[in-house]
């Protein structure tokens, strides 16, 4: 018990010695402006993005937050044809690429500040604004057995393809002409975890949630009911400076 009350006073002691000295540093310089990159995963895919925000106090700060994200639907699975090694693989019942470009506005404030030595700095923010969501069709290779197994170049559409007919997945740039547009709103919030001694440079993992709001809905997976409403979780690590204007 003596040895847990002897511990006990002596961190009291450092953290209070810490607390004093802390008090008698001159907090350093507002650096007004942030610009960050950074790349997510996220439950249904991957992205990244840049973020710009401007300082109004130290714990407070307006943001722009721009992303685009790789959307994939989590039930999809690969499947490779084992009569021809050169067949592209698919995903059967994938009927779209499905792309989400966001431009976010929002805040960032501080929950608990960096110590003057480094450490570790935690964020909360909020972000909300205008998202564009971009579906392009796949195309497939079809085996006509009827027709004595001759292979042509079509939409995948699952009411009418089965999974013996496809023999692979066609070329990426067939179907851009053919790209429709997904208008919504998305709201990103979460927290923000700043690592490293410095003021002048960020690094930063990132947790958090967005949900995606579309006035036409979406329907990746062909045996899927199509979606007006999609929500992710992501990890993301962020890496950038701070500066004032005239640096």
């Amino acid at each position: 018990m003596k040895k847990f009350y002897f511990i006990f006073i002596l961190i009291f002691i450092i953290q209070y010695s810490y607390a004093q000295k802390a008090d008698r540093i001159v907090k350093k310089p507002l650096l007004r402006y942030e610009s960050s990159f950074g790349i997510s995963f996220n439950t249904d895919g991957w992205g990244g993005g840049y973020r710009y925000g401007k300082a109004k106090t130290f714990k407070n700060k307006k943001v722009w937050d721009i992303s685009f994200y790789f959307i994939r639907d989590t039930k999809q699975y690969r499947y490779y044809n084992k009569y021809d090694n050169s067949a592209k693989s698919f995903f059967f019942g994938k009927q779209i690429h499905f792309y989400s470009l966001q431009i976010l506005r929002g805040r960032e404030k501080i929950l608990t500040e960096k110590p003057y030595w480094g450490g570790v700095e935690i964020r909360y923010f909020y972000f909300g604004g205008v998202n564009l969501g971009i579906g392009k069709p796949i195309y497939m290779y079809i085996v006509d057995f009827v027709n004595g197994g001759v292979l042509s170049l079509e939409k995948y559409d699952v009411q009418k393809h089965d999974l013996e007919n496809i023999w692979g997945r066609g070329p990426f740039s067939k179907g851009l002409s053919e790209i429709e547009f997904h208008p919504g709103l998305s709201w990103k919030m979460g927290l923000n975890v700043e690592f490293g001694p410095y003021q002048e440079k960020t690094k930063a993992l990132e947790a958090g949630f967005i949900i995606d709001a579309y006035v036409l809905p979406v329907q990746i997976m062909g045996f899927d009911t199509p979606k007006y409403a999609m929500i992710r979780l992501y990890l993301a690590y962020r890496f950038g400076k701070r500066y004032n204007a005239n640096n």
